[in-house]
Formats: structure tokens, C-alpha cells, sequence
């Protein structure tokens, strides 16, 4: 069922992380980014995190919740007792909206831009200054002396450029790797899209900043076309213009953010939204599995 433009959908997600260790750990201090936040463009209906480990522990493990620097909704836990196996289970519902923008965000803010949105327009651990963004064609027809529709148009004829000339490969590159490696491989995964999309924003003056979330595959409902990294947490960038706002594209998927796409978490670059962050003490393996499933519920 397609929905019209300003429209309203209602999504359900349930993501689930599990680790597992070839032998007992105990320490563990962990904080996850996987709730959907509230903004312009979702309502969330009901979101729910739910932690438990294998043994379980003596007493429940309670996900307690906090405001990052950007506002995002980060979990902390801690379990001190042995444990093998740990497993946490995000599940939301959410009404996303049709549409690539809902204007400012924030206040008015007398400041130039470029003093407001200063951290989208440095460079960051994961968006580190390159040359190879220079070697983007679409790269030098961006702007920000763009009206709304020119400055949307040369937003996704640069998404455009990344979907045509680089394969989705998981096997080209690493979550610590460089936008080098995706320009040297000529493959990645969204997150070097994104990480490349915002390097390439960034050399031409415009905020940009990274996005955390989840992408509702229509396939799955036979609605359409299949999309990329939908089984999994997702990442797209949103730039930032002086007449819409934020607005966000998918290189990745080659299509502007709509009413498909649950957001977690936004920041300079990933290292600043991990879906899963911790640490624990002991000498062992570690083997994490993912899976992420969201359905329509209208």
C-alpha cells in the first residue's frame, strides 16, 4: 500500500544482538543506541529494551537510559556475574511520515552556519580530510547558494554517483575501515557510503551529518523493490540547507529518505552512534549475530 506524499505509516522493529563467548566473562559495561528517537518526521508509539544472559544473572538486568551529546537515547547496563552468552532485544512501534525533511530542528539561531553547525562541517575519526572527495564529478555542482529544489537535486545526483560506481560488497571493507578503502576497493556497505557521501558534503561547505537506524524493506511485504541493508542496523547521511533544513539521502539505496526509514541515533560519523558499545573481562572468543526485522503495521 503506497503511501501519499505527508502521509502517515506505522513500522514495528525488533532488533536483536547476541553475543556469545566460548567462555565465561564478567565486568561487562555496555550502552546500545538502537530506540528510535523522537523527531519532526516519527512518533513513537512504544519502545522497549530487554537484556538477559545465559546463565542468568541473579538479578534482572536493567537497561538504564541517557541523552548523548546529540540527544540520542543511549541504554547503560552493567552485569558483574559470569556469563556466556549475552542477548538484547530492542523492539519499537513507530508512525514515520512521508517526506525528506521537517524544516529546522532546532531554535532560531542568530549565528552564521557555519559557526552553528560547526561539527558537521569538520572533520571527524571517521570522515577524515581526502582527496579522493574531490574526485566525486557530481561533487563540484553542490552548493549552498542552492535554492530548496536545485540544492535536493544535486544532493541525489551525488547519492547517485556512489550507487552507480560503487558495489555493495561486506566483504571489501571493515567498521574501523577509511573512506580510502571504499574509493581503493570500490565496494563498502552503507556505512562507507555514508561516512564518503559526508566527507564529500563537508569539502564543499555543507553540514552533514551521519544517521543510525533501520530501513523497512517493502520486498518483505511485496510492496517493492528489494533495498540494501535492510537485515541489518542502516546508516544515511542528512545535509544540511538553510530553506529545508535536514534532509536526509540513502547513497546506498540511491533515494531520498522517506517515510521507510526508522532513526536511532545521528553524529559526526559512526563512531559517535554504534548501535553497541562495551567491554568486558576475560581472555576468550567472541562471536556477535544480528538480526533486524521491521513490518508494517497498516
Amino acid at each position: 500500500m503506497m503511501v501519499p506524499k505527508g502521509g502517515h505509516a506505522r513500522l514495528q522493529m525488533t532488533h536483536v544482538t547476541c553475543f556469545d563467548y566460548s567462555e565465561p566473562v564478567i565486568l561487562a559495561h555496555n550502552e546500545v543506541r538502537i530506540t528510535p528517537m523522537q523527531t519532526g518526521l516519527q512518533h513513537v508509539l512504544d519502545a522497549q529494551i530487554h537484556v538477559t544472559t545465559n546463565p542468568s544473572s541473579s538479578m534482572p538486568v536493567i537497561a538504564v537510559a541517557h541523552r548523548d551529546h546529540f540527544a540520542n537515547i543511549v541504554h547503560h547496563f552493567d552485569i558483574v556475574t559470569p556469563h556466556k552468552q549475552l542477548e538484547i532485544i530492542s523492539k519499537a512501534s513507530i508512525e514515520t511520515t512521508h517526506a525528506i525533511c521537517c524544516g529546522p530542528e532546532t531554535k532560531f539561531d542568530s549565528r552564521p552556519y557555519q559557526q552553528h553547525w560547526a561539527e558537521f562541517l569538520a572533520w571527524s575519526p571517521g570522515v577524515p580530510q581526502l582527496a579522493e572527495y574531490s574526485t566525486v564529478p557530481t561533487a563540484h555542482e553542490i552548493h549552498m547558494d542552492m535554492n530548496e529544489s536545485e540544492f535536493e537535486a544535486a544532493l541525489v545526483a551525488v547519492a547517485n554517483y556512489f550507487f552507480r560506481t560503487f558495489r555493495f560488497d561486506p566483504d571489501a571493507t571493515h567498521v574501523y575501515s577509511s573512506p580510502t578503502e571504499l574509493f581503493k576497493q570500490g565496494g563498502g556497505v552503507c556505512q562507507d557510503m555514508a561516512h564518503a557521501l559526508i566527507g564529500v558534503l563537508r569539502t564543499a561547505g555543507i553540514p552533514a551529518r551521519y544517521v543510525s537506524g533501520y530501513i523497512y524493506d517493502p520486498d518483505i511485504d511485496n510492496e517493492g523493490s528489494r533495498l540494501r541493508g535492510a537485515t541489518a542496523s542502516h546508516a544515511w547521511v542528512q545535509a544540511w540547507h538553510h530553506q529545508s533544513g535536514w534532509i536526509g539521502i540513502d547513497p546506498t539505496n540511491d533515494k531520498l529518505v522517506d517515510w521507510q526509514y526508522i532513526r536511532t541515533a545521528i553524529g559526526r560519523d559512526y563512531f559517535d552512534v554504534p548501535p553497541v558499545r562495551g567491554l568486558f573481562r576475560g581472555n576468550v572468543e567472541q562471536k556477535m549475530r544480528v538480526s533486524v526485522h521491521i513490518t508494517r503495521l497498516d
